[in-house]
């Protein structure tokens, strides 16, 4: 969850912290649900439609994004995918800001 972290970290500013952030629970399938309030970030906007994967080693992951809140489910042994798949989110949503024009 690195890239994650480095997210979180970037867009702490005195401020959007105390109203929004990243929630991990425990599931009992067993697995993990996360979610990351994307709200008054560069991601806020960017939806991503929900998609199960079929994982290696039986793994597995749903995920998706409303514009406001990435959310994502995944196996015990998961979080780096739903991590790479954040990290390919945003990747995705500054090559679209970058071609903006005004």
């Amino acid at each position: 969850m690195r890239f994650i972290q480095s997210w979180y970290a970037s867009n702490c500013d005195g401020e959007w912290e105390h109203e929004f952030g990243i929630r991990i629970a425990t599931t009992d399938n067993p697995g993990w649900h996360i979610e990351v309030d994307v709200r008054e970030t560069d991601l806020q906007g960017v939806i991503v439609p929900r998609e199960k994967l079929d994982l290696p080693g039986g793994g597995w992951m749903i995920a998706w994004s409303d514009g406001s809140v990435f959310q994502a489910a995944c196996g015990p042994l998961c979080l780096g995918y739903v991590d790479a798949l954040f990290e390919r989110m945003t990747e995705g949503a500054a090559a679209v800001e970058g071609g903006k024009s005004d």
